[in-house]
């Protein structure tokens, strides 16, 4: 005769089949699913349930909009009595900046508020991490995910422009660090490091003379090394540095650096190359990296029978195929490099934005970079 099971008794899941399927969700559904007991809590906000999530994240665009009037539950960055908080804002009038994402999927975009404002700049990003300032200039960390907010302990004070913040996890000692280089009064390009988990700020090696001629392209992060192009015009050559190492390295491209919109692109831990090479053409490098070296592979070549130097490389979807570009305030294109095709995508809103960075949203935080094992 079979067993009866009463209506109040929940059979019990293997700790690893819990693990994998709530890999399948997304953060936000994490967040609200890691209350329902004090086990899902301690697994999902375990440092081996936050990388392995994180591992599986598809990257999307973060941005800031201007907003001249206060949005509806859209909560504010304030530290005006004291420590960092997110708050609900009464009628305030002030111009704000307010945050968001945009994902690219299937030929079209989703744009998501996140209903945060009070925002100055976005800096860079790393692993869901934002490293941005307020509307006073004050550095934070933020997670907009998880709504994690801490003060980070100011650098070296220097004009607008004549810095660039580089974001970086180093999987050596599993701590997320910023490379800070800015121009001082002088005219030399100088350079600190702050370790994010001790909020400290220390000299590091200082560029050579002539290395960086300016900071208009933000560098990129992959594997732990930041990359950047020293230049927006006519180099043959890029700066890398291994944040386990802190020196910088000037190392050769595959092809000169020629315009305003060329590149460098992270996808899967290596880093990529987009360059102009005629008013029709774009070519993707990829930089195979190695123990002792690196090299340049060519990825794939954008041709198209119509004028495309307009078009600004964004970001590599996680499984490598499509790349997107955004053309204008409001056009956004996405390019298969299997079937090589380009597809105008449907956008969802307005893209008047100044600048975009690659984003995932993940459930990391200074807490949980560290893993078990």
């Amino acid at each position: 005769m079979p067993m009866k099971i009463s209506a109040f008794e929940v059979p019990v899941l293997p700790y690893d089949l819990i693990f994998k399927i709530l890999l399948l969700l997304p953060a936000k559904d994490l967040l609200r699913l890691s209350i329902v007991c004090k086990t899902w809590h301690r697994l999902i906000n375990s440092p081996n349930f936050v990388e392995a999530h994180m591992s599986r994240c598809e990257p999307v665009l973060t941005f800031l909009k201007h907003f001249s009037y206060s949005q509806r539950d859209t909560f504010s960055i304030n530290a005006n009595n004291g420590p960092f908080t997110l708050f609900e804002p009464s009628s305030s009038k002030k111009r704000n900046h307010q945050i968001f994402l945009m994902e690219v999927k299937d030929g079209s975009s989703k744009i998501s508020d996140l209903n945060i404002s009070g925002f100055g700049d976005i800096l860079a990003t790393c692993d869901g991490l934002l490293l941005a300032t307020n509307n006073s200039g004050t550095l934070l960390l933020l997670n907009p995910t998880t709504r994690k907010l801490l003060p980070v302990k100011p650098g070296t004070m220097v004009p607008p422009r004549d810095e660039s913040y580089g974001f970086v996890f180093s999987h050596h000692t599993r701590e997320y660090k910023v490379v800070h280089l800015f121009r001082d009064e002088s005219g030399h390009i100088d350079s600190e490091i702050l370790n994010l988990n001790t909020m400290s700020w220390r000299g590091c090696n200082v560029p050579s003379f002539g290395l960086f001629r300016d900071f208009n392209h933000k560098p990129v992060a992959a594997s732990g090394v930041l990359y950047w192009l020293p230049g927006h015009h006519s180099v043959d050559y890029f700066v890398s540095m291994d944040i386990d190492d802190e020196k910088f390295v000037r190392k050769t491209l595959p092809v000169n650096s020629t315009g305003l919109n060329d590149r460098f692109l992270e996808n899967q831990g290596l880093l990529n190359f987009a360059a102009q090479m005629t008013v029709y053409r774009i070519q993707v490098w990829t930089l195979k990296t190695n123990e002792c070296d690196g090299k340049w592979v060519k990825r794939c070549i954008v041709n198209m029978d119509y004028d495309i130097t307009g078009l600004v490389p964004m970001l590599i979807t996680k499984n490598g195929r499509y790349m997107i570009f955004k053309l204008s305030k409001d056009a956004v294109y996405e390019y298969d490099m299997e079937e090589e095709e380009m597809e105008k995508v449907s956008v969802d809103g307005n893209l008047t934005f100044k600048m975009a960075f690659p984003h995932v949203s993940t459930l990391v935080s200074l807490e949980n970079s560290a893993p078990l094992w």
